[in-house]
C-alpha cells in the first residue's frame, strides 16, 4: 500500500530536476539546523533539537498544530546534547560543552529536567545539582562528580528513572570523565533530583542493561586489551558470570525484553564473521538468530515494543539494505510499506506514541540530509514536518554510485564515486580521492556528506574506498587492516582509485588525495607510495609519524588505548618508521596542503610541523594552514569556511 500522492509530491518524485548551479560555500560549511525529534508517550507533543544562530536548544511542539509550547535555549559555549521524554509531561535533557581539543561539543554528564510547558525546570544530577539548591534547608540533593546515562525509563514509575552513574577520575587538579571507575546503579527522582544508590557494578568501562522494572542482570564492558566482553547474573543476589562461559566468545548484549528474560546480542556469523543479532532466552537457554542473509554487518535495528525484540535490521553492502526477523510484527509491516513509498531512501522509525497510533519517521539519502514525517498508523498517511539543512535542495545534489573490485591479493573491497551533476557527455573530470578517518570502526556510506557534496558542486568527482580495516564488512575484513596502515590499506586506496578512474572516465592527470585524521595520514602515505598518481595531497589533522601515536597522543591515556595501538599498529620500530610519511618526504612529488589544529591532543601538532619541515628540506614546501583555537578538527563555522575555501583554492591551483 502506497501512502499518498501528496507524499510523493513532498519527496519531489513528480518534479523536474533542478539545473546544476554553484552553491554558496556556506551552504556546505554550516552545521545542520533541525537535528532530531522525539514523540511524547501520549503523542500530543514533540521535542525537537534545533540549531539557531549558532546555538542548539530544543523546542516542544504541539503535535496537531506544530505550535511551540515550550523549550530550552542553550548558553554560550554549550548546546543541548540530548532530550528524552520521561512521561507525558516531563523531559530530561543533557548539555554538551564546546572543547577546542575536539571537533564537536562533548556531553557534560549532567541531567536537567523540565515540563513541556517550561514549568518545574531543575538541575537533577551532576556537579552543580547541590550547588543550585543550597539555599533550601530541605534540599537533599548533592553534587555528583560524575556523569549519568539513563538505562531505564521505568515506564510504571512516572517519578523515577534508573541511571548509571560514572564517577570521574581525579588526576592532579582536574577531573576526567574516563569511565574507568565502576559505575553505580542509581534511582533518580525526575522532579526532586533525589537519588538512591542501589549497587556498584564490578566492571570498568561498563554499559549496564536494565529491564523495565529496573533489574540490571547484563552488562557489557571493555577489558584492558580494549576488547568488549559481557557478564550476566540471574538476579541481583546472584554472582556475575562471564557470558562467554555460557555462550562462547563474541557475544555482546545490546538490548533486553521488558521483563529482562530475553537478551538480544550482537554476534559474528560465518567465515567473514559478519555482525548479526541473536536472541538468548534465559529460561530455556536457547539461542535464536534474528537476521540472516547479510552481505555486510547489521549496524542498526528497529525495535517492536509489542513483541519486545528487534524486528528490522539495517546493513550497508552498497546502499542500505533491510532485513526482517521472522514473525508477525506491526512495526516490520509498517516499515516495509514506508520503505517502498520512500523509494530508495533510508527510512527509520525513530519514536512512537505509547498506543502506537503515531510514529515519527526519519528519511534520508545521499542527496537528502534528513527529513521528519509523522505517520498515522490508522489512516496510513504520513505528514511532512521539517527538513534538516533546508537551504539545500536535494535535486541540486549529486548521488553516489557504489562500486566494488577485487584487490591483487584477492580481497573484495567496496567504495563510492560521486560525479558532479553538470558532467557533460565524454568529459573526463578532475577527481579527489577522499579517505575516511578511524581507520577502524569507521567506514564510508552512501549517505549525505557535506564534504563530498561541496567537492561535487565545484566540479570534482569524489572517490571513496572502504579499504580493508574499515568497519561494516565483518570482523575478518576489519582485522585484515591491523598493522597494515601504510601497507595493504594504502594498496586498496591506490587500486580503488585506479579502478574508479578507469570505470568512471576520470582524468588521471588531474587527481588529488585528501583525508582527515587517519585519512590525512593515508593521503600523505598514498603520495609516498604512488608519486605519479596524484598532482596534489591534502593532509588534515593527520598523523605523519606513527611513533607519535605512542609517545605524543592522548590515545594512550584512555583505558585500553595502548592495547588498541599495539593491536592496530604493532610495535615493530622498523615497520612504524617505514610506514611513517615523515620519513619519506623526498618521495612526494605532489603539491601539499597541511591543515592542523594547534590544540589537537589526539594527533598533536608536532606531526604537522615535522611533516612540513621535512617537505621543505626536500624542496617541496607545503602550504600550511594552522588553526590556533582548534583541536582534532575545526568545529566553528567561521573556521570551517576558512578551511574549505583554502582547500578549494588549493585544488583549483593544482587540478583544475
Amino acid at each position: 500500500m502506497k501512502i499518498s500522492a501528496l507524499l510523493l509530491v513532498l519527496l519531489g518524485a513528480c518534479c523536474i530536476p533542478a539545473a546544476a548551479q554553484q552553491l554558496p560555500l556556506e551552504d556546505f560549511t554550516r552545521h545542520g539546523d533541525f537535528l532530531d525529534m522525539k514523540l511524547s508517550p501520549d503523542g500530543k507533543h514533540i521535542a525537537a533539537r534545533v540549531r539557531n544562530e549558532g546555538k542548539v536548544g530544543f523546542l516542544v511542539l504541539e503535535t496537531d498544530t506544530m505550535q511551540v509550547v515550550g523549550g530550552v535555549t542553550s548558553k554560550a559555549g554549550e548546546e543541548i546534547h540530548s532530550v528524552e521524554w520521561i512521561n507525558d509531561e516531563r523531559l530530561v535533557y543533557q548539555n554538551a560543552e564546546e572543547h577546542i581539543k575536539y571537533d564537536h561539543p562533548v556531553a557534560t554528564g549532567e541531567l536537567f529536567a523540565i515540563n513541556y510547558d517550561n514549568t518545574q525546570h531543575t538541575v537533577l544530577f551532576g556537579y552543580g545539582a547541590g550547588q543550585a539548591f543550597k539555599a533550601s534547608r530541605l534540599n537533599k540533593r548533592e553534587d555528583s562528580i560524575a556523569s549519568a546515562e539513563i538505562i531505564s525509563y521505568l515506564p510504571e514509575d512516572d517519578r523515577r528513572i534508573l541511571i548509571a552513574e560514572y564517577p570521574w577520575e581525579r588526576r592532579g587538579n582536574y577531573y576526567y570523565a574516563t569511565r574507568e571507575r565502576p559505575p553505580n546503579i542509581v534511582l533518580l527522582d525526575v522532579y526532586k533530583g533525589h537519588k538512591k544508590t542501589l549497587e556498584t557494578l564490578p566492571y570498568r568501562v561498563a554499559v549496564p542493561l536494565a529491564s523495565d522494572t529496573g533489574e540490571v542482570n547484563f552488562v557489557r564492558y571493555q577489558d584492558e586489551s580494549a576488547h568488549f566482553r559481557a557478564a550476566f547474573r540471574t538476579d541481583r543476589d546472584s554472582d556475575w558470570q562471564d557470558l562467554s562461559e555460557e555462550l562462547g566468545s563474541g557475544y555482546v548484549p545490546l538490548a533486553l525484553s521488558n521483563d529482562g528474560k530475553r537478551v538480544f546480542l550482537q554476534a559474528n556469523a560465518g567465515v567473514a564473521r559478519l555482525t548479526t543479532m541473536v536472541e538468548f532466552n534465559l529460561e530455556t537457554r536457547s539461542l535464536t538468530t534474528l537476521f540472516e542473509g547479510m552481505q555486510t554487518d547489521i549496524q542498526e535495528f528497529l525495535w517492536d515494543p509489542q513483541l519486545e525484540r528487534p524486528v528490522v535490521g539495517v546493513s550497508y553492502p552498497a546502499r542500505h539494505q533491510y532485513h526482517y526477523a521472522p514473525g508477525d510484527s506491526d512495526t516490520a509491516r509498517w516499515h516495509r510499506m514506508l520503505a517502498a513509498s520512500f523509494d530508495g531512501q533510508k527510512v527509520i522509525l525513530e519514536s512512537h506514541s505509547k498506543d502506537r497510533k503515531r510514529i515519527l519517521l526519519h528519511v534520508s539519502s545521499d542527496t537528502n540530509p534528513g527529513e521528519y514525517y509523522l505517520f498515522d498508523t490508522q489512516s496510513k498517511r504520513a505528514s511532512f514536518l521539517w527538513a534538516n539543512r533546508s537551504w539545500l535542495d536535494p535535486r541540486t545534489l549529486a548521488p553516489s554510485t557504489p562500486f566494488a573490485f577485487t584487490t591483487n591479493d584477492g580481497v573484495q573491497v567496496h567504495g563510492y564515486v560521486t560525479l558532479p551533476k553538470d558532467r557533460k557527455d565524454g568529459e573526463t573530470l578532475p577527481f579527489v580521492t577522499m579517505v575516511h578517518g578511524g581507520p577502524h570502526n569507521v567506514r564510508d556510506y552512501a549517505n549525505f556528506n557535506s564534504e563530498v557534496q561541496l567537492l561535487a558542486n565545484r566540479g570534482y568527482a569524489v572517490v571513496r574506498v572502504n579499504f580493508r580495516g574499515s568497519d561494516g564488512y565483518g570482523d575478518a575484513f576489519r582485522q585484515l587492516g591491523y598493522r597494515q596502515w601504510g601497507g595493504a590499506m594504502i594498496d586498496d586506496i591506490l587500486q580503488g582509485t585506479t579502478e574508479a578512474v578507469d570505470r568512471f572516465s576520470l582524468n588521471p592527470d588531474r587527481g588529488c588525495v585528501y583525508g582527515a585524521s587517519y585519512g590525512g595520514y593515508a593521503a600523505m602515505m598514498s603520495a609516498v607510495r604512488a608519486p605519479d598518481m596524484f598532482q596534489c595531497v591534502i593532509g588534515y589533522i593527520g598523523v605523519y609519524n606513527l611513533h607519535y601515536a605512542f609517545s605524543e597522543s592522548d590515545t594512550t591515556d584512555s583505558f585500553g588505548g595502548l592495547a588498541y595501538l599495539k593491536r592496530a599498529l604493532g610495535t615493530d620500530d622498523a615497520q612504524l618508521s617505514a610506514y611513517s610519511p615523515v620519513n619519506h618526504a623526498a618521495k612526494i612529488s605532489a603539491k601539499v596542503l597541511i591543515i592542523h589544529g594547534e590544540q589537537d591532543t589526539r594527533v598533536p601538532v608536532i606531526n604537522a610541523e615535522k611533516m612540513a619541515e621535512q617537505l621543505t628540506l626536500a624542496g617541496n614546501k607545503p602550504v600550511y594552514l594552522s588553526f590556533g583555537r582548534s583541536g582534532h578538527g575545526v568545529f566553528d563555522e567561521a573556521g570551517r569556511k576558512t578551511l574549505y575555501q583554502a582547500l578549494l583554492d588549493f585544488l583549483a591551483a593544482h587540478i583544475d
